[in-house]
């Protein structure tokens, strides 16, 4: 029998009180798997207070990388359900689907005061052992009081979390009143609140370009873990094309690599968000890339990299914004950004036109016809799949096929 906890609320935002909790079970009562596990909609809080699941999502899973201890796991399991979260409801299909499982429910001691208001407080008692940790203003002794109370009350045992009680001070509440700006937030999450500016907190600019290491705090804090690494691997590649074809120019292989880490930069946010921010800062967008936002990052990308970051070099911005369709007549630093977008290492490209390994060969040898290459094999792609072309893409192939290339 596997003991499995169950931490969840709205984590509107997480912070590290969740994450003291979440600590704290595994290590005082041996769960093997914790789940994060937020609700769509609790039902005691009203949407206005809210941000998107999306965004909740996002900064669970950066709260859970910053624990390192690979027993918390992120769970879809209400969200996915959809609609009001009961927590009976919630544990009783848990239950259903899971019966081997031994559970532990983890809650606050003031969620524990108002139990009694709880939709079927039995049947929740029934089906999980109650891990409760203090919160603001209860003592270790009054929280085992309670405890005791409510296991004499129901069935089922209630068992108190030892956690610093200076994490039992914090609440989303106080924290979304400051507009994030918080020392009570790990720090991924922080830097992702400030980079979307939620909660009405200023959003995050530089007057001018961060050191690598600050910038990929800030890609790391926002970017998916595979878009991540795949953000590096088109840097890496990206630089080692501009060592190859500018060997001499060590300022074009620096701004190449920083091109290359700022080229999926809009990446984090939702088709919905780009195409919004696209109307709000005044972005022009064909009806072809309306209907297929996944064309839009580069744009929306090249204009936070000039906005957000500081970038003032036209060559590393147009970089950016041509990185996904291309354009005829590219510079050599869109063509390399290009290209490593689609050749870097962690690529794996089945079945395409022109294989993968034989464009990395032919890359070191003639930049333009890798180029040709990569372009015919988007656009077979695209064919294959049923999914639209854009215009940009095809005047591209059409430029340097043209042109003898």
């Amino acid at each position: 029998m596997a003991k499995i906890g169950i931490l969840g609320g709205s984590f509107n935002p997480p912070h590290k009180a969740h994450r003291a909790m979440a600590k704290a079970a595994c290590e005082q009562y041996g769960l093997q798997t914790l789940y994060i596990m937020p609700n769509s909609r609790p039902p005691h809080k009203s949407d206005e207070e809210f941000v998107s699941d999306e965004h909740r999502v996002r900064m669970i899973k950066l709260m859970i990388e910053s624990m390192k201890d690979g027993k918390c796991r992120y769970s879809d399991f209400e969200i996915e359900h959809g609609g009001v979260s009961y927590t009976y409801e919630t544990l009783t299909r848990w239950k259903k689907e899971n019966p081997e499982d031994d559970i532990f429910f983890i809650i606050g001691g003031d969620s524990l005061e108002a139990f009694d208001t709880w939709r079927e407080p039995g049947i929740i008692s029934e089906k999980a052992t109650m891990l409760v940790a203090p919160r603001s203003g209860m003592t270790e002794k009054e929280l085992k009081t309670l405890c005791k109370d409510f296991s004499k009350k129901y069935t089922g045992d209630f068992l108190p979390l030892s956690i610093k009680s200076s994490y039992a001070e914090l609440s989303s509440t106080k924290i979304r009143k400051k507009h994030g700006e918080s020392g009570s937030l790990p720090g991924r999450v922080k830097r992702y609140i400030e980079l979307h500016g939620l909660y009405g907190c200023k959003m995050l600019t530089y007057d001018q370009v961060p050191q690598e290491k600050e910038l990929l705090k800030c890609l790391h804090a926002t970017l998916r873990p595979k878009r991540y690494r795949h953000t590096i691997g088109v840097a890496d590649t990206a630089e080692m094309l501009a060592e190859r074809y500018a060997a001499n120019d060590d300022s074009f292989i620096s701004s190449s690599r920083q091109a290359g880490l700022l080229h999926d930069n809009a990446k984090y946010f939702t088709d919905a968000e780009q195409v919004a921010l696209c109307d709000a800062y005044g972005i022009e967008l064909t009806s072809t890339e309306r209907e297929n936002p996944s064309l839009i990052h580069g744009k929306l990308g090249a204009y936070l990299a000039e906005h957000r970051y500081g970038v003032k070099d036209e060559d590393i911005l147009n970089a950016i914004r041509y990185h996904t369709v291309g354009r005829p007549r590219m510079s050599l630093m869109e063509k390399i950004i290009y290209i490593a977008d689609y050749i870097e290492p962690g690529r794996v490209i089945p079945g395409a036109l022109h294989p993968l390994e034989e464009i990395r060969i032919l890359v070191t040898q003639d930049l333009d016809k890798a180029l040709v290459f990569v372009i015919e094999n988007t656009i077979d792609y695209l064919q294959k799949t049923g999914r639209t072309i854009d215009e940009a893409s095809l005047a591209t192939l059409q430029y340097y096929t043209k042109n003898g290339i």
